[in-house]
């Protein structure tokens, strides 16, 4: 596996920049998450491949972008991000808790860990 360098976007950038090019330059996997509930809206998480966000299906476009740059700034730190509306809530999980995240987006391993880390310091994953 080559290793990618990746440099953490500032804020002004994860909210300008076209999204299909934030996930071409930053290497993030966007997906249609399994879980579809009308409170659900999203999830991301970084394994031994890079970083993964995933969205349910049937979203306005507006939501899948906003949530999206969300999960993306969320993921890689950036400083000054807006707070989401007072309806959403984020829930962060930092290490495999005997594999909760599995089910989400096939293996997760003892390498989740590093990919993660490297990635939050702008490393590579």
């Amino acid at each position: 596996m080559n290793a990618v360098a990746i440099r953490k976007p500032s804020v002004d950038y994860l909210m300008d920049a076209p999204l299909q090019q934030l996930v071409d330059e930053l290497h993030i996997t966007l997906k249609e998450a399994p879980i579809s509930e009308p409170g659900f809206t999203g999830y991301a998480f970084v394994d031994k491949r890079g970083v993964v966000i995933a969205m349910p299906p049937a979203r306005t476009e507006l939501e899948h972008d906003c949530i999206a740059r969300y999960l993306i700034g969320t993921v890689f730190h950036v400083d000054g991000m807006p707070p989401l509306p007072d309806l959403y809530e984020v829930t962060e999980v930092t290490e495999n808790t005997n594999g909760v995240l599995s089910g989400l987006d096939g293996d997760s391993d003892p390498d989740m860990d590093e990919a993660l880390r490297r990635v939050r310091e702008g490393g590579v994953v």
